[in-house]
């Protein structure tokens, strides 16, 4: 064998050398890869670095004078809500209008009508009313939320008042429809809401709007509640210390627990506070002796007259026609007898405001003295009709009773057989109620009532109670953290578990001695 030359000895070591370095390289860099890849993984797997993307809730609100759908869009808290929710944008608002927006409304703009108690054992009437709201919402979520999206399909006073078995039917064919769309639904998400709760989501809504939840009870207190609806009123406060009462109620929601006492009066919404002045009409006229036909009532302008079914009277007595008579101290007396007890007949007598100070807390179901049950220091806010009627006065968030009584004297007695009033058939009644029903029903002509903010319904209260699986955060770790397809891969613990054998392997052989010279 010829010997190698000096040179050639070192061309080999070099040589030799070189593709250690080379390999030595390659192996380092997968090394390298390795952790990366095992990092990335693990970092996306406890959601260090995923995109948090807002999420929707859909609520649909089955009212007693129409069906409406609220839109919320939320972002994960980050830190500055104490836990709760950050509210992004809520739909419908002025830009989202479409054919179901009924101008000149003040609140829940976006409704089919009538009420879905109208339709019992009627599913095309069902129908009819739901799919143009859950289709307008599908539209309005991305499709590719859908599938993750709840919608709560959630009945008040209209419902609240039909029979078990009645009620059960409409719910049925609600399921039926909701069903046949895309958004995730589950049967206790279709149900006819108790008072309380109606009041409850009311109040939450309220206080999480402007920012009263999750301050400790040191701290300024929360809002009290007055929300008038067509067949209900809704009052909700912070009571000032525990008490056995059937109208107690504790909340936790977010860090701070609350003890409210929440009222839900079914006899003193507008529509119902209007239908029983007709019932004392007809009472005092059946007692008269009066044999006209026509019912005369004080707060309707003299150009109106019409038909009206009175579901306060008796069977025999429910198909009225209905006169304008228009007489303002009248009209005082008679809303100020629907605001104190529905079942006063003799409305003629004028009522004391002293009677305040000698009712019991609560007598029964229709008569309520909030003032007892206030702390010092509670604002209410009042919302739904009472800001409606009170937008209609063109008056100031904090005008206080006086300034009411005199604006709606003025507007009634000055103005009552305008044309522009007879197409608001009620309106001297509803700006007296309102009146009536702070100062001599709630008891409250002292305390500190704001009306507004117009745009908050029990609707978003609800969103964030029924909702409270979507934000809800658990051992520090987020929900709704979202990322790339690939990235889920990457994260999978299968992935992890085979790139770590490789790693391993990679390290065990790479131990190459190197070429002796």
């Amino acid at each position: 064998m010829e010997p190698q030359t000096p040179s050639k000895s070192k061309n080999l070591i070099l040589g030799s050398f070189d593709s250690f370095q080379s390999h030595r390289k390659l192996k380092f860099c997968l090394i390298f890869l390795a952790i990366v890849l095992v990092s990335v993984g693990v970092i996306y797997g406890y959601g260090l670095f995923g995109e948090i993307k807002p999420f929707f809730t859909v609520v649909v609100d089955c009212g007693s004078t129409g069906t409406r759908v609220n839109i919320y869009e939320w972002r994960i808290d980050d830190g500055r809500k104490g836990g709760l929710p950050i509210l992004l944008h809520s739909y419908p608002h002025d830009s989202a209008k479409n054919h179901l927006w009924r101008n000149g409304c003040e609140y829940h703009c976006m409704q089919t009508e009538p009420g879905l108690d109208k339709f019992v054992g009627n599913y095309s009437g069902v129908r009819t009313s739901l799919v143009p709201l859950l289709r307008w919402a599908e539209g309005l979520i991305p499709y590719d939320r859908h599938g993750d999206t709840p919608i709560f399909v959630l009945a008040t006073a209209g419902l609240r008042r039909l029979a078990v078995e009645d009620g059960k039917r409409v719910l049925e064919d609600v399921e039926r429809v909701v069903k046949e769309h895309t958004f995730k639904w589950r049967r206790d998400w279709v149900r006819v809401l108790s008072g309380r709760e109606e009041a409850y989501y009311g109040w939450v809504a309220l206080n999480y709007k402007l920012g009263y939840l999750n301050r400790s009870l040191s701290e300024l207190p929360t809002l009290g509640l007055l929300d008038l609806g067509g067949s209900s009123l809704q009052v909700v406060l912070e009571a000032d210390e525990r008490r056995d009462d059937s109208h107690l109620l504790v909340s936790k929601i977010g860090r701070v627990k609350h003890q409210l006492m929440a009222y839900s009066l079914p006899a003193f919404g507008l529509n119902k506070a209007f239908d029983r002045t007709v019932a004392m009409l007809v009472q005092v006229k059946s007692k008269g002796n009066d044999n006209e036909s026509d019912v005369r009532h004080p707060c309707l302008s003299s150009k109106f007259l019409g038909n009206y079914t009175c579901s306060s009277c008796s069977k025999s007595e429910s198909l009225l026609h209905l006169v304008g008579d228009p007489n303002w101290e009248k009209c005082k007396m008679l809303a100020q007898a629907a605001a104190m007890n529905s079942s006063i007949s003799d409305w003629s007598e004028p009522r004391l405001n002293s009677s305040c100070r000698r009712r019991s807390p609560h007598e029964g179901k229709n008569i309520l003295n909030v003032a007892i049950n206030t702390k010092a220091g509670v604002r209410y806010h009042a919302l739904s009709g009472f800001f409606a009627v009170y937008n209609m006065l063109n008056l100031t968030a904090k005008a206080n009773l006086s300034k009411i009584w005199e604006t709606a004297h003025h507007l009634c007695s000055s103005t009552w057989d305008d044309d522009n009033k007879v197409s608001i058939s009620r309106y001297c009644f509803k700006v007296l109620y309102l009146a009536s029903l702070i100062e001599d029903g709630l008891c409250l002509g002292n305390a500190d009532v704001i009306f507004g903010p117009g745009d908050i319904s029990w609707t978003l209260g609800a969103s964030l109670v029924e909702g409270e699986h979507m934000w809800r955060t658990t051992g520090g770790s987020r929900t709704l953290i979202t990322t790339p397809q690939y990235m889920d891969v990457i994260s999978s613990p299968i992935f992890l578990f085979v790139i770590l054998v490789v790693l391993v392997f990679i390290v065990y052989h790479s131990q190459i001695k190197l070429p002796m010279p």
